[in-house]
């Protein structure tokens, strides 16, 4: 995500691939790496490592020993015109090679059927192969009982949903009136200036994929072909829109991952890591000190000296409240891959295939194709020419429009 220009003298500066080609690019295993060499050089000093922000999906290779993650270290030396195709081309050449995959996958989720797929034809390797080799490791770790033992403590700082969107979109101003066109500006001319020489950047990756670059960049041309000021403007008012639309989505996702993969994994850890995770409060950013760093710090202390710490649902109501609902998921999903005939829908579990029956949309179409189950057709007499167009016009597709 584009950033707020840092204050003046920051103490750390870190820095990560850009896609701009000063950096080596890095994935999730070069960070879980790296992190961890840093982390045991922290605890080799006698200090205390502290994870600060960042996406999920980078934190919970850190805290947990097997992750079932879609990066898999693939070769991308060589190109495969197919995996550019449309889903539907995918998943049946996907079929072919890991058919266990291939019905794992709603025939729209795109995304998915191309990363198996990609996996498949980078590695030689099937995806489910992967997949069933993670998770018995997962499984293993699980059983011993020399694994080590959960030294973790965790804040969820979290706010109410409505308070948290209004919050964004003020920062997203802030960011505006911060220096944020500049730093799209230079990478916008970084992208020109690195075109112009012959090199065309993969645009695909790293900081263009950021939110903020996107959103402005039909401004930005559209500001260099000498676009009407009327017309700058709303390029100008849309993408600021977008880009706090994007903000709040990235943070429905975050908080989405917390509850439906890293919850979920500090419950397979066991109840010393559902114990660990405490949610702050921070609805009300004038209790913040009150609500959010108190708590924090006599609970950073109570961890560290190895007292006893109170219950993370006692903390405070909103707390109670969040957690409770997460702590009792509803049971998992039977997989169960069903075509609707009426609707022409799949359906991938029994209980979506349940409730997709009960939807007013089965039954309205149901009702739709009963109705026309009933009406009338003229006869008309069969003579020569007529006849044998009535022939050629029939057949199944035809027939069973009226005998359902």
């Amino acid at each position: 995500m584009a950033t707020s220009k840092p204050p003046a003298e920051p103490l750390v500066v870190v820095l990560g691939s850009t896609g701009t080609g000063k950096s080596e690019p890095w994935d999730v295993d070069d960070f879980r790496r790296e992190a961890n060499h840093v982390i045991g050089e922290i605890r080799g000093r006698g200090r205390l490592p502290i994870l600060v922000g960042g996406s999920q999906y980078y934190v919970d290779p850190i805290l947990f020993e097997e992750v079932i993650l879609e990066d898999i270290e693939l070769d991308t030396s060589t190109s495969f015109p197919i995996l550019q195709e449309s889903g539907e081309v995918m998943l049946h050449e996907l079929r072919k090679v890991d058919p266990e995959m291939a019905d794992r996958w709603h025939p729209n989720d795109r995304r998915k059927i191309q990363r198996s797929l990609e996996i498949y034809l980078r590695t030689g390797k099937r995806a489910s192969e992967y997949y069933a080799e993670q998770q018995a490791r997962k499984a293993a770790a699980q059983q011993d009982g020399n694994r080590r033992p959960w030294e973790n403590l965790l804040f969820w700082v979290y706010s109410e949903r409505e308070v948290l969107r209004a919050r964004l979109d003020a920062r997203v101003d802030k960011m505006q009136n911060g220096g944020l066109m500049q730093e799209v500006r230079e990478l916008y001319d970084f992208k020109h200036k690195k075109e112009a020489e012959g090199r065309i950047l993969d645009m695909t990756k790293g900081i263009w994929q950021s939110i903020g670059y996107k959103q402005f960049e039909p401004y930005l041309s559209a500001m260099d072909e000498g676009r009407e000021a009327s017309e700058l403007e709303k390029l100008n008012n849309a993408a600021l829109e977008e880009m706090k639309t994007a903000t709040r989505r990235y943070a429905v996702y975050q908080t989405r991952w917390i509850r439906l993969k890293q919850i979920p994994r500090l419950r397979e850890v066991g109840p010393e890591a559902m114990g660990s995770l405490y949610l702050l409060d921070s609805t009300d950013i004038s209790k913040y000190g009150e609500n959010v760093v108190d708590p924090a710090v006599r609970l950073a202390k109570q961890f560290l000296n190895g007292e006893e710490r109170p219950s993370p649902a006692d903390i405070s109501p909103l707390a109670n409240e969040v957690l409770t609902q997460v702590g009792n998921p509803p049971p998992k999903a039977t997989p169960c891959k069903r075509m609707c005939e009426v609707c022409h829908t799949v359906l991938m579990t029994e209980e979506a295939w349940k409730q997709h029956l009960k939807s007013a949309t089965h039954r309205r179409v149901v009702r739709k194709k009963a109705r026309m189950s009933l009406v009338p057709v003229e006869q008309k007499p069969e003579d020569g020419k007529s006849a044998q167009a009535d022939e050629e016009d029939s057949g199944p597709e035809i027939g069973s429009m009226f005998s359902e």
